[in-house]
């Protein structure tokens, strides 16, 4: 009973991202961001209830919209910030040890 309710939950804020999204209150990395959020718990309680081919929906849905979201600029900030600790490494060479 829960796991259903958890279910119609995301599902009813999946259809709200979507009306907000057409009419033109968020913009379209906002929708993929909360579409790829709302799918992940979406699956998450499909799981739980056994319902495999929603698992398989909310899946495939979360991942598009992940993908839509960094591509649209939305994991700008999450590259800067990648960028920026990869430069603290700094690559070593090293001689292998000779043997005698």
């Amino acid at each position: 009973m829960l796991t259903t309710t958890l279910i119609i939950t995301y599902g009813s804020l999946i259809a709200l991202v979507n009306v907000l999204f057409l009419a033109g209150r968020i913009s379209h990395r906002t929708a993929c961001g909360w579409m790829a959020v709302l799918c992940a718990g979406g699956g998450v309680g499909s799981a739980i209830a056994g319902w495999t081919s929603n698992v398989y929906l909310h899946a495939a849905l979360g991942a598009w919209s992940a993908w839509n979201w960094w591509h649209s600029g939305g994991g700008d900030d999450t590259k800067r910030r990648l960028k920026s600790w990869a430069g603290r490494f700094h690559g070593v060479r090293r001689t292998a040890p000779q043997g005698t």
